[in-house]
């Protein structure tokens, strides 16, 4: 399938030293157009004037902040997508971007290959956006979704029913089936549509912070509060609240959740007073949270006012109907990034191996996929070779599996014991983003071990794209 050249984005990169915008301009230049701005104002200015896709922009300028040209940035171009880069890291300075719409943020001093990692996940974020307008209305069973599978279809219709009315909604499904965008398409088809959705991940802000920021505080509620400060709630008043990952939530903060979501009011940290909310709650996990409530690790009365309208989310293995409708969809994504991609297609060898593969990562896991086939390809077609090992190496398992009756017992068991090794590893490895003392860890084995194991059975630190520490 031959795909349309893309216009080239654009990437705003905004700092007072010379030395950076040269730097990052270099970086980037083979992904983007890159414009560069040595001040707030300057920045501005180019805002007003280009249609920029992503802005890179420091903390701390001479002239103003970073957070101003966010604030900008959001009213100038609500689709672009904002990275802060600082010098002067401090959570609280970070949840304040991210609270007022940064994708994220980079900590100086940063790799040039990590930076230009982020940059390239922000553009594939406004490509998204830039490409569902080109969507086949046939494939769009809801705002932004894509699917063929009968079984997102119906859950498609089931979500529509649901949009229109104002009940609190849960959203279940493994991690990267994108319960996220479910909750947009959500927000967009309901009544409230016109106001704020609001998203925060719980997991994501340390859980000493997390209260605050839903919940808002009180001028001297604690060392720093200078002034007062309207949580998340506030913020989604007559709009959505999205409350992501919330199985990661302590059992205190789950207490106030109830009482806010039964009396319709949040009390803010340090303030004795309650103020009215009219807030649409949304709330996602990959956890099941009544095997959690059986645990004890969940409030029950929390899910009792939670479970209202259950969504629950397909694994992409269990619908192979979409796997080339949205790879084919990550690939012109990717071309909207940049316009080096020459690749046009998949050829029938990459297709049949992306339907096989079970995707444990689910959708983000195949968009990953795509993008570094993209990367790799050298001629117009994706090919078997230039999927990552764990697709593409299916091939392979299946022709060993075909060998298998020319072994003996022993030697068969030896290697779906070698097999299972490996596999774990990687897994494991995946889960920790590379981290190998977080997997050791979770493996239950000191991390020299588990290096040991590594170099035995042939796993990279890097199956995950992580780094080893």
């Amino acid at each position: 399938m031959s795909l349309p050249p893309a216009a080239r984005a654009i990437v705003l990169v905004v700092d007072d030293k010379p030395n950076m915008l040269r730097l990052m301009a270099k970086v980037l230049r083979d992904d983007a157009r890159i414009l560069t701005a040595e001040s707030g104002a300057e920045a501005i200015r180019i805002l007003e004037a280009e249609p920029v896709d992503v802005v890179l922009s420091d903390l701390r300028m001479p002239d103003s902040d970073g957070l101003a040209v966010l604030e900008a940035s959001k009213r100038l171009r609500p689709r672009s997508e904002f990275i802060l880069m600082t010098a002067y890291a401090s959570v609280p300075t970070a949840v304040e971007a991210l609270r007022m719409g940064a994708f994220d943020y980079l900590t100086k001093p940063f790799e040039p290959e990590a930076a230009r990692a982020v940059v390239l996940r922000a553009l594939g974020r406004t490509a998204s956006t830039l490409v569902e307008s080109e969507m086949k209305s046939g494939d769009e069973v809801l705002p932004g979704v894509l699917a063929a599978a009968s079984s997102m279809r119906e859950l498609g219709k089931l979500v529509r029913r649901v949009a229109s009315s104002d009940s609190t909604v849960v959203l279940l499904g493994e991690t990267g089936t994108g319960k996220e965008r479910l909750a947009r398409a959500i927000h967009r088809l309901s009544p409230r549509a016109s106001q704020r959705f609001v998203a925060v991940n719980c997991a994501a802000i340390p859980s000493e912070l997390l209260e605050s920021e839903v919940f808002g505080y009180g001028r001297g509620a604690f060392t720093g509060a200078a002034k007062d400060h309207a949580g998340l709630f506030e913020e989604a008043h007559k709009g959505s609240l999205f409350l992501d990952e919330i199985g990661e939530m302590r059992l205190p903060l789950q207490a106030k959740l109830t009482c806010a979501i039964e009396e319709r009011a949040v009390r803010r940290v340090g303030e004795s007073t309650e103020r009215a909310v009219d807030a649409r709650l949304i709330v996602a996990t990959h956890r099941d949270l009544e095997a959690m409530v059986k645990a004890e690790t969940f409030r029950q009365d929390l899910w009792y006012r939670l479970n209202v309208a259950v969504i629950r989310i397909p694994p992409l293995r269990e619908r192979i109907e979409d796997i080339e409708l949205l790879a084919t969809h990550f690939l012109r994504e990717r071309q909207s990034v940049s316009s080096a991609t020459q690749v046009e297609g998949f050829s029938e060898s990459a297709l049949d191996a992306l339907k096989r593969y079970d995707w444990p990562g689910n959708v983000r896991q195949l968009r990953a996929a795509v993008e570094r086939a993209c990367i790799v390809a050298t001629g117009r077609h994706i090919e078997l070779a230039d999927l990552p090992p764990e697709v593409s190496n299916q091939t392979l398992s299946a022709s060993v599996t075909m060998d298998l009756v020319s072994l003996t017992w022993l030697q068969a068991l030896e290697r779906g014991r070698e097999e299972i090794a490996r596999r774990y590893l990687e897994e494991v490895l995946r889960k920790y983003d590379g981290r190998v003392t977080d997997a050791a860890a979770h493996a239950g084995v000191e991390r020299e071990s588990f290096y040991r194991l590594m170099r035995r059975y042939g796993v990279e630190a890097d199956t995950s794209r992580g780094k080893r520490p």
